[in-house]
């Protein structure tokens, strides 16, 4: 068996759930354990005065003896003696079952907000962690952890636990009365239930873990597969890929339902063994309890309180092992929860500075960046000084480190020698760093929804005044005064319905409705046409006035406006210059 198969036990699956608990958490689950107490007794008591109103139906006096022992002395007929000990067992089957509903309620609510929480406190580590960290993962990852894992982990793991702890407590109670009642038997039936259970610890659960790790592939695969198709509809309509798309997608799924089958159809199993066993049992019951009573009469009160206990076992020990078996099915989502949520945890964190100020400069000393698992460094001892106010440009051929730059001046990257200061005082990696910044991306990303809800982007509560603004200076008004529901008009996903230069102008807007001090611009030009691109930056020029401006750009045109330009090549700053003498230069390669 290949390592990454090898069925890890459940209590160390266990050990995992608690580490993720909160402290608070956990004193819930002592909530749960004490239901879990309580309604074991109550089905002890339960069982024992069945037991009990069987006696009293085949022999009314024995029920006086009964009320003797309670302290009731007055004397009553045999068909009131019976009528109380029915109505006593309603009522305390009444208080079992309503106990048993407020524990389900309690369980699954517990539990439920357990879920809800974590998940929330997931999704914030994810969004603490390092730019970089998103960098080498697949975006279906994160996805199928929040989405997948965390919840089964929670709806099918925490239940499992929680449901498996009350039955058991149930079935060891049950079974304890058993042997006060018949030794002999309760030995039987514990060295038959530990057979069977041993049975589908060694045979079923190594089983079930390895179908949960392979439906957890699956399952992650075929999400992927789904996404891959419906971002990249247009083109594989276009260059006829269908079937290759949709035949990637069925795989995965065909796998994940041939496993689910297996699981399904398997769970069934230990409830017909069961059945079988327990109908052997009580075959053998009736044998045992022959040999010791001559009269059937006088084992019909014994025999009532084996068949209740028997028909509440047989149903709870088939929950336990089918539990059981969800459980191991759920360790590979509770070992992916927990590797997960201990990756991110390492990650750099952003910081926060509640004193920061803009004032001077943006100095870059030394910086040097190496992307995860990458042989080079994409940025070599690059240093230099932006002044407030300042516009400065990057250029360079493609994979000479001017992306990674920029991400570096948004505090997004941080240089693993070197730093990058503002006011040669304040950490870029800092939420208030990010405060003061507008930035523009080349491709920008669109949700369906209205033009102004992205152009406020996150904000339940838009500020009109500073949307009416961002709209007007990033020159969107005519074009939004067309649409029949101007900037309520929804763009469609990843803004479909606009044309390029549209969705630009928004994320411009964006960038401006921020009110930032820093303008970056990444190559926010490159995929437009020419008279599209001038149109554009004549926008741009207008609000970069009295604005510190960052501006990759493809096109040595795009920075003509700009005071300084910083040529990039294999992730070190070649030169330093001035639009004019690059001017130059390309003029005479030309010549």
């Amino acid at each position: 068996m290949s390592d990454n198969l090898k069925s890890p036990s459940i209590l160390s699956a266990i050990e995992k759930l608690r580490f993720l608990l909160t402290k608070q958490e956990k004193i819930k689950w002592l909530g749960i354990v004490a239901f879990a107490i309580g309604s074991s007794l109550l089905e002890v008591v339960t069982a024992s005065v069945i037991v009990i109103f069987a006696q009293v139906l085949n022999d009314p006096s024995a029920g006086q003896k009964y009320l003797l022992k309670v302290g009731y002395a007055d004397y009553l007929s045999p068909g009131r003696t019976v009528f109380y000990i029915a109505v006593l067992v309603g009522a305390i089957y009444l208080a079992k079952n309503i106990v048993a509903g407020i524990e389900a309620f309690f369980q699954n609510f517990t539990i439920q907000k357990m879920n809800y929480q974590f998940k929330n406190k997931l999704l914030y580590r994810y969004a603490e962690a390092d730019y970089a960290f998103y960098l080498t993962r697949n975006s279906s990852l994160g996805l199928a952890v929040i989405g997948g894992d965390a919840e089964q982990m929670f709806s099918s793991g925490m239940l499992s636990v929680a449901i498996i702890l009350s039955e058991s407590l149930i079935f060891i109670c049950l079974l304890a009365m058993i042997i006060y009642m018949n030794p002999s038997l309760a030995l039987i039936i514990f060295t038959i239930g530990a057979v069977l259970g041993l049975c589908i610890i060694k045979g079923l659960l190594p089983q079930f873990y390895r179908w949960g790790r392979l439906l957890q592939d699956a399952s992650l695969l075929a999400s992927q597969n789904l996404l891959q198709f419906f971002h990249g509809f247009k083109e594989i309509i276009l260059l006829g890929k269908r079937d290759a798309f949709i035949n990637a997608y069925q795989e995965q799924s065909r796998k994940k339902s041939r496993i689910q089958a297996l699981q399904t159809a398997t769970n069934t199993l230990p409830r017909l063994v069961i059945e079988t066993v327990f109908i052997g049992i009580f075959v053998l019951t009736i044998a045992i309890l022959c040999r010791e009573h001559e009269s059937p009469v006088q084992m019909i009160g014994i025999l009532g309180g084996y068949l209740y206990v028997g028909f509440r076992l047989m149903p709870g020990l088939n929950r336990i092992l089918n539990q059981i078996n969800v459980l191991k099915g759920i360790i590979p989502s509770i070992e992916r929860v927990y590797n997960e949520y201990n990756v991110v945890s390492v990650k750099e964190k952003y910081i926060d500075v509640p004193d920061f100020k803009f004032e001077k400069s943006i100095t870059v000393q030394d910086a040097t960046f190496s992307y995860p698992n990458a042989k080079k460094d994409a940025l070599k001892e690059v240093s230099f000084k932006i002044q407030k106010g300042e516009c400065i440009g990057i250029v360079g051929e493609t994979g000479s480190g001017k992306s990674t730059l920029v991400d570096v001046f948004l505090g997004l990257l941080r240089p693993y020698k070197g730093s990058v200061l503002v006011d040669e005082n304040y950490p870029v990696n800092s939420y208030q760093w990010h405060q003061k910044i507008g930035y523009v991306p080349q491709s920008i990303y669109l949700t369906d929804d209205a033009i102004e809800a992205n152009i406020a982007f996150g904000e339940q509560e838009i500020d009109q005044a500073r949307l009416n603004n961002a709209i007007d200076a990033a020159q969107l008004r005519k074009f939004i005064d067309q649409l029949p529901e101007g900037s309520k008009t929804i763009v469609g996903e990843r803004g479909i319905r606009l044309s390029g230069g549209e969705r630009q102008r928004i994320s411009i807007a964006r960038a401006l409705y921020r009110c930032p001090e820093v303008l970056i611009f990444d190559e926010a030009t490159s995929a437009l046409d020419n008279d599209t691109e001038a149109k554009l930056m004549e926008t741009i020029n207008d609000i970069s006035q009295n604005r510190t401006v960052i501006m990759i750009a493809h096109r040595l045109t795009t920075l003509k406006d700009c005071s300084r330009i910083v040529m990039m090549e294999k992730g070190q700053i070649k030169e330093i210059t001035i639009y004019k003498n690059l001017q130059k230069d390309q003029v005479k390669n030309h010549a």
